[in-house]
């Protein structure tokens, strides 16, 4: 199932946030002004597997169990439960099932508190977005829409990483001239521009690869092309350099035209001053502080 829009995402959740005040009684000598999430409605906004109805106790303690960093070494059930509140009470969901229609029941639900819902996301790099926006609390779209798509660079980077081993293989295999096949596979991909050129446009020192200054749209785009030749070229007729490299050039040709397609910029306007290793310690930065602040709440008490 496709991913809703950031643009939906950040209103549903936003809409859809509760506060533990709201519940406080006027005698309560301390209120609770933690924020919380219910899972029903994360399913309906992100649907099934992301999420799953039926086995949600479970689906939730496991993210929790796997969460590195955790509050004055809580014991993980006794985290978990600082971070959730399981109740009963009326819900209307879509069924997991074909044909998926609307159902409304008296069933269990549980509250999850902005660092559950952290957990919740963290091993799903496709959505930096909506993990974003729960470590960045009360912030405007446009901060977490930017915030956010500098840190999907870290991922994306990675894969791109990944990819270009392969490919490094594949032509130590056909005798390639390396150096000068990714020149002419750079100018392919940024519109014949080089990559001293690029680097001169904005300033960026030559000792680092470019792309570890490419945006994550670009970066994806690039590696998707790498990913689609190789596999194309293992099924190829004629399997020798000048066949992977007509097969190569014509997908980063394609890779190229569909980017300023969707996105109305090529692979040169999207890069960034910014290197990854300063992005990941922006991320890193604000990981640490989010989990500072937030680990230790605490939605049980008042």
């Amino acid at each position: 199932m496709a991913q809703p829009s950031k643009d939906l995402i950040f209103k549903t959740l936003t809409t859809k946030r509760h506060n533990m005040a709201e519940s406080a009684s006027l005698f309560d000598n301390e209120i609770n002004n933690a924020d919380y999430w219910l899972y029903t409605d994360l399913y309906n906004l992100f649907s099934h597997p992301m999420f799953d109805p039926e086995n949600m106790y479970e689906h939730t303690y496991q993210k929790f169990d796997t969460t590195p960093a955790r509050a004055n070494k809580i014991a993980p059930y006794d985290f978990f439960k600082a971070h959730t509140i399981i109740y009963n009470h009326k819900y209307t969901i879509n069924s997991p099932h074909p044909p998926y229609n609307p159902i409304t029941k008296n069933g269990t639900d549980i509250k999850l508190s902005r660092y559950a819902c952290y957990c919740l996301f963290r091993d799903a790099p496709g959505l930096i977005f909506t993990r974003t926006y729960f470590m960045m609390p009360n912030t405007d779209f446009k901060t977490i829409y930017e915030t956010s798509y500098r840190f999907a660079r870290i991922y994306q980077r990675q894969k791109l990483r990944e990819s270009e081993r392969r490919l490094s293989g594949l032509l130590k295999n056909l005798d390639a001239n390396i150096a000068l096949f990714q020149y002419e596979a750079a100018r392919t991909f940024f519109g014949e521009y080089d990559i001293d050129y690029i680097r001169g446009a904005y300033g960026l020192v030559s000792s680092t690869p470019i792309a570890d200054h490419m945006g994550a749209i670009s970066l994806h785009a690039r590696r998707r092309a790498i990913d689609t030749a190789i596999k194309k070229f293992d099924y190829a007729h004629t399997r020798d350099f000048r066949s992977f490299s007509m097969i190569l050039h014509n997908e980063l040709r394609i890779a190229r035209n569909k980017m300023i397609s969707e996105h109305r910029f090529p692979p040169e306007k999207d890069i960034h001053k910014s290197s990854i290793k300063s992005i990941e310690s922006e991320y890193k930065k604000l990981e640490q502080q989010f989990i500072k602040t937030y680990a230790a709440q605490n939605l049980q008490s008042k």
